[in-house]
């Protein structure tokens, strides 16, 4: 699976995946499952980004997080 840059913000913001308010849910992280993906600041670096889903089972919407450095929350999506 690939993934593409989705947002990067801070906790909170009114960030939202496929319609769905991402700080308003509750995340479900897939067993654990991380990614190895470029930090968008710093290309160069890569990092680990957790795999969640959020909303509801029937039509589940999935993406990456990972704090950065910063103090700001950086959003993969699939691609």
């Amino acid at each position: 699976m690939g993934w593409k840059t989705a947002h990067i913000g801070r906790e909170g913001d009114q960030l939202a995946i496929s319609g769905v308010k991402v700080w308003q849910q509750q995340w479900r992280w897939l067993g654990s499952k991380t990614v190895n993906l470029p930090n968008p600041l710093e290309p160069v670096q890569m990092q680990s980004y957790m795999v969640c889903e959020i909303g509801g089972s029937h039509r589940p919407v999935r993406f990456a997080a990972s704090k950065l450095p910063s103090g700001l929350w950086s959003f993969y999506v699939p691609d």
